[in-house]
């Protein structure tokens, strides 16, 4: 829109010819022709094209009245070059408002993601057009491109690949690295005073806190790590740990224990929050932690849902073998008699065990017994295709193992208040995959900065309403569940508003007003961390040529010698 408005100016109003053909060159660059066969085909998805204008309206409706709000509220279009040219050879000098000398059109300096068009008018008068407004000397089209593939957790290699294939101009990859070392600053400025609102939200409510840790890449070759904890009750992320392996001499699995023990080292004594429980997977780094005197006053639970998975996982190998084929039938009962004893024993660990050992009664059909009796209805049946066993059987006697075991009966302490991380898994494998894949490699800023746009992204958008149809009825989505081999249905939720992105790109976009590009750099961590070690070897690096050249010798040395 900028680029329409400012060349219209140049249009001599007074001639009403001229109107006329600038009306009609406007309707000819957003194909709104009068044609019977055009404006059906316009129509067609009319509407659900006007929707989504409106939701991103709906976005920019609120904005305060600031320069920066009323920049990136401005609508923008993509417009070809040909049109422009049209537009320009049409337009009228602003001194003496003669026409403009079509063969004295041509482009002036190099502008990022924009065009700059010098010109004179048929009295000599020279003139100039730019495509894009500035701020801080600065293009802004470019500045809002970067914006835009920072914020949405988009790949800059990617996007402009995008461009090349449309012969769009979206400036360099250079610059955009180096802008974002100063949009980093006002990410980490605006994501501290978000966590300080969750912090001022929680204060003073005992909460129970969920942590887990996921590396950059899979196997031990991570070379950085995600710690984060979140309020079980309100699925709030209440805080970030980001670990990096030079800090752990490239020890990819010590990175686990110097964040959870960072983490919760913050939790306890430098927050407003209340933490009475520290819940994890049964990781056994976490679990010595948790018995260390800082720690060991907070209860420790760990996730339900992977211990019944371990139990499932145990009866089914044993039911694989002939003499226990019995067993089968029986395994999901078992399992959901595990997640009700460590639900129903309001966190007692004796309770859980007296209930947890009842299963070798039931499952002879005996549903009373001395000290104790079944609490389903009377007239239970045996699971459908299987018996009840008897107590001299092969799989009786080995399912009193597994019952009775007594490593797992000394776990059992962990489970008693039925807890579960997955909430925390699927932030990892949804919201931050998103921000962070591990097929790309980043550094440790930018690494940072897309785990904190995660975070901020699943607190604002975490209660989110069931998505509705004309008729109320929520709209759903059937899948097949790789697991189970079954159709399971999810409701599908409302599309995220990203209410906060406004705010944000001012932000960012004041971070670099007035400032050089020279002045920007990375953070005091990334750099004390390169002085720890700049790379993997430990070893300046020799020069790719000289590398080269190395290794061409050796493909050298190894060709047959000709005789």
């Amino acid at each position: 829109m900028d680029v329409l408005n400012e060349a219209i100016m140049d249009v001599d109003t007074s001639d009403s010819d001229d109107e006329f053909e600038l009306d009609k060159l406007i309707h000819d660059i957003f194909e709104e022709s009068s044609g019977e066969e055009e404006d059906n085909e316009v129509d067609e998805g009319a509407d659900s094209e006007q929707k989504e204008e409106r939701k991103i309206h709906d976005m920019w409706s609120g904005v305060q009245d600031s320069d920066e709000f009323c920049l990136l509220k401005d609508r923008r279009f993509m417009v070809g070059e040909r049109e422009l040219l049209q537009l320009l050879r049409r337009s009228t000098c602003q001194q003496c408002e003669g026409k403009i000398d079509p063969s004295t059109i041509h482009e002036g300096e190099y502008i990022a993601a924009g065009i700059k068009y010098k010109f004179k008018c048929s009295n000599g008068h020279p003139g100039k057009w730019i495509s894009t407004p500035f701020y801080g000397g600065r293009s802004f089209v470019h500045m809002v491109m970067q914006l835009m593939v920072i914020l949405s957790g988009g790949s800059w290699e990617r996007f402009s690949l995008g461009a090349r294939f449309m012969n769009l101009a979206v400036g360099s990859a250079t610059n955009f690295y180096k802008m974002q070392l100063q949009y980093r600053v006002a990410i980490e400025k605006f994501f501290l005073s978000h966590i300080q609102s969750i912090h001022k939200k929680l204060g003073g409510i005992p909460l129970s806190v969920a942590v887990d840790v996921r590396y950059d890449t899979p196997g031990f070759s991570a070379n950085r790590s995600t710690a984060v904890f979140m309020d079980t009750s309100t699925q709030f992320i209440v805080h970030m740990e980001v670990g990096d392996s030079r800090e752990v001499e490239r020890h990819s699995p010590r990175m686990e224990k110097l964040l959870v023990e960072r983490g919760l080292s913050f939790l306890v004594n430098g927050s407003p929050l209340v933490v009475w429980e520290v819940v994890s997977d049964a990781s056994r780094t976490i679990i010595s932690i948790m018995k260390t005197d800082p720690y060991k006053h907070l209860q420790h639970s760990l996730d339900v849902w992977h211990k019944s998975k371990k139990l499932a996982s145990t009866l089914a190998d044993l039911a694989k073998r002939s003499p226990f084929k019995e067993l089968l039938p029986w395994i999901r009962s078992i399992v959901n008699h595990f997640w009700w004893c460590c639900s129903t024993c309001h966190g007692r660990v004796d309770k859980l065990l007296h209930r947890w050992s009842g299963i070798l009664s039931h499952i002879n059909n005996k549903h009373v017994w001395p000290g104790g009796r079944c609490r389903h209805p009377e007239g239970c049946e045996h699971p459908e295709g299987g018996s009840w066993l008897q107590r001299d059987s092969k799989a009786f006697k080995e399912l009193r193992k597994i019952v009775t075991n007594r490593e797992w009966l000394g776990t059992m302490k962990y489970y008693t208040n039925c807890r579960q991380t997955w909430a925390v898994e699927n932030f990892f494998s949804h919201t931050l995959l998103h921000y962070c894949p591990k097929q790309n490699s980043y550094s440790y800023d930018a690494y940072n900065i897309r785990n904190m746009l995660a975070v901020i992204d699943h607190n604002h958008h975490k209660e989110r309403e069931v998505a509705v149809g004309q008729d109320g009825a929520p709209y759903s989505q059937a899948q097949v569940s790789r697991r189970t081999k079954q159709w399971v249905a999810y409701e599908r939720k409302r599309p995220k508003d990203f209410s906060y992105i406004p705010e944000l790109m001012s932000a960012c976009m004041q971070e670099t007003y007035g400032r050089p590009l020279s002045t920007f750099s990375n953070s005091k961590k990334a750099m004390d961390l390169k002085t720890l070690q700049p790379n993997l070897s430990g070893k300046p690096n020799p020069g790719s040529k000289s590398l080269l050249a190395q290794m061409k010798g050796r493909k050298q040395q190894l060709k047959p010698q000709q005789l």
